[in-house]
């Protein structure tokens, strides 16, 4: 049972917070021989309007001891979390380290420290996408003029479309691209996670969550059984999109057969010793009224303004592939949460979508995948038409497993380097 707890800590830790982003937080002297730099570089809110307000936007470098100015750089382009020095350290140790890599990574607009100077963040409406690929597009020409090797980038999740996006976009920025379970369909709402959580956590188990989820139906927006109810996913999403913890879903499925009451004890019990507190703060965030610029520069409301991307850009809310499933909102509600929290949103017309920009794509691309994640069914198959796409997928891998695979980070990153190496040069 303690090695249980300990898992279920390191999911909580992880499951909110990217490619193990966190708060950031001053940084000891490395045990290994590398440097690592903090800067900021100021953007403008509109690049259409440069002369405007702006911000600054956080970003780190990490160069291993020896590694020339022109060696290769692996650009990690921000999610929808904090980036941080610990997070940039995460990175370099997921990958082989036998090759001199310069490790870079730009904090996403609107998320960490990287926000604007208005006291008032309860709307952010200057977190768009296009205005974050600018942002990228900007920083990576201020770097070349010292580090001048071949550039990859790399996304995950969110990220992993956004790396599509911008090299279809900039395509003299980068040489070649990762994008480990990028999401590249954005459909204002998705069953393909249902059907994935279906299959990983088995029928029992998923019945059980049915009727606590059932025993959880709000009365009214934000109210104590949306709270909970908004918890419990939460948990769901650490519990099978994490390689790292696969031990852990039998003692979970135990707890689910619990009283909804003593489940939710339990589900809190472990979330505040282990956790931190960060799957309640996941759903604290969600349906939080306001924001001012003090609260968001703690890093705890960062979901609030991913909330935002989804009501006025990217969609992708949940909802149960069949009748009786653990998602029980409607289109009806998330449209309701939206223009409560955000004044409206974008459930119609042409959505943000990364598939589209596939075809305008000339960058060498590497795709990961796993099979358990749920969320490839939104992202790159095998048999799409990638022309020249290096397609990697872990058979028994969960979402981004490069991270977690050793075996398979060496195949993803002896593919970038080969193909940023051989990328004719304009």
């Amino acid at each position: 049972m303690n090695a249980t707890r300990t898992i279920l800590g390191i999911v909580l830790v992880s499951m909110l917070n990217g490619l193990v982003w966190a708060a950031r937080i001053p940084v000891d002297i490395p045990q290994e021989p590398y440097q690592l730099q903090h800067h900021t570089i100021r953007q403008p809110l509109n690049h259409s309007a440069p002369d405007g307000p702006s911000f600054e936007q956080h970003y780190d470098i990490l160069i291993p001891e020896g590694a020339p100015l022109d060696a290769p750089i692996f650009y990690v382009y921000g999610n929808e979390s904090p980036a941080t020095l610990e997070s940039l350290e995460g990175a370099y140790r997921a990958y082989p380290r036998d090759v001199s890599v310069i490790f870079i990574q730009g904090e996403h607009r609107g998320y960490g420290q990287s926000i604007s100077d208005d006291p008032d963040q309860s709307i952010p409406s200057y977190v768009r996408i296009d205005e974050a690929h600018a942002d990228t597009h900007r920083l990576i020409a201020e770097l070349k003029r010292e580090f001048t090797g071949p550039w990859i980038m790399a996304g995950y999740s969110y990220g992993g479309g956004m790396v599509i996006d911008f090299a279809a976009k900039y395509r003299d920025d980068v040489d070649a691209i990762l994008s480990s379970s990028g999401v590249v369909d954005w459909p204002f709402e998705m069953s393909t996670y249902d059907r994935q959580v279906r299959d990983t956590l088995g029928k029992e188990t998923y019945t059980h969550l049915v009727g606590h989820m059932n025993n959880l139906q709000p009365e009214a927006d934000f109210d104590a059984a949306w709270f909970e109810r908004e918890f419990i996913i939460a948990m769901v999403h650490g519990v099978v999109q994490m390689g790292s913890i696969q031990r852990m879903q039998g003692a979970f499925g135990e707890f689910t057969k619990l009283s909804t009451p003593e489940f939710l004890e339990k589900l809190h019990g472990l979330d505040e010793v282990f956790g931190k507190g960060m799957a309640w703060q996941y759903a604290v965030s969600n349906a939080k009224p306001t924001l001012s610029r003090e609260e968001k520069l703690t890093n705890e409301y960062d979901w609030r303004v991913w909330r935002y991307q989804q009501c006025m850009e990217t969609g992708v809310f949940e909802i149960s592939a069949v009748d009786s499933g653990i998602f029980t909102r409607s289109r009806a509600d998330f449209c309701n949460e939206c223009e409560a929290l955000f004044g409206g949103y974008q459930a119609d017309g042409d959505r943000w979508s990364p598939r589209a920009a596939l075809a305008r794509l000339t960058v060498p691309l590497v795709y990961v995948s796993g099979r358990k994640d749920p969320w490839e069914g939104l992202g790159i198959r095998a048999d799409d038409d990638v022309p020249g796409m290096v397609y990697l997928r872990s058979p028994e891998g969960q979402h981004c497993p490069d991270r977690d695979d050793r075996v398979l980070a060496r195949k993803v990153f002896d593919a970038l380097l080969k193909a940023a190496l051989s990328k004719p040069k304009p």
